[in-house]
């Protein structure tokens, strides 16, 4: 880890924050949590968003986590990159998917999904190369709630760049 932004010391967390990395058992999440404690009321709103728009979308468990793993490839996220919902494992979401995920080929996804995946990884390299091809592939397969919540999602996880830069691994030892 480097020195850049360093980590809140566990008992230094705010009591909330302090259960809830209690309760987390991976070490790059607990060191995630450690590192936006150094603004927690804006980690608590960001955190409630975030929850809301992963496990509370329209989109389903499957296209939530392709998306998310998608924008996690793009930051060199370990720590986003690792995790795996089980709602999304138990949709089908296989480490064989989620290897086809920068692939031009991707049999193992339906054509929403690929879809969906195209947008994030156009929309968290380089949101002006999103043709209006990607845009009608969207509409084919989402109504416009669905693409909202696509859009913010991709927003939220780009926080993996923060991430990355600070130099959080999944391992917890950076």
């Amino acid at each position: 880890m480097s020195e850049f932004v360093p980590l809140v010391a566990p008992d230094d967390l705010p009591d909330d924050l302090r259960a809830q990395w209690e309760a987390t058992t991976r070490p790059g999440l607990r060191d995630f949590m450690r590192l936006m404690a150094h603004a927690p009321d804006h980690f608590r709103r960001y955190n409630e968003v975030y929850g809301q728009l992963r496990f509370d979308n329209h989109l389903g468990a499957r296209v939530t986590e392709l998306v998310r793993i998608a924008v996690a490839q793009t930051t060199h996220c370990q720590v986003c990159m690792a995790g795996r919902h089980p709602s999304a494992i138990a949709e089908g979401l296989t480490e064989e998917v989620v290897c086809q995920i920068n692939s031009a080929h991707r049999p193992d996804m339906s054509p929403a999904e690929n879809a969906a995946v195209n947008f994030a990884l156009k929309f968290a390299t380089d949101h002006q190369s999103i043709t209006d091809d990607d845009k009608q592939a969207l509409r084919e397969h989402f109504t416009p709630q669905q693409i909202v919540e696509l859009a913010l999602l991709c927003v939220m996880c780009l926080v993996g760049r923060f991430s990355n830069l600070v130099g959080l691994l999944e391992d917890g030892v950076s």
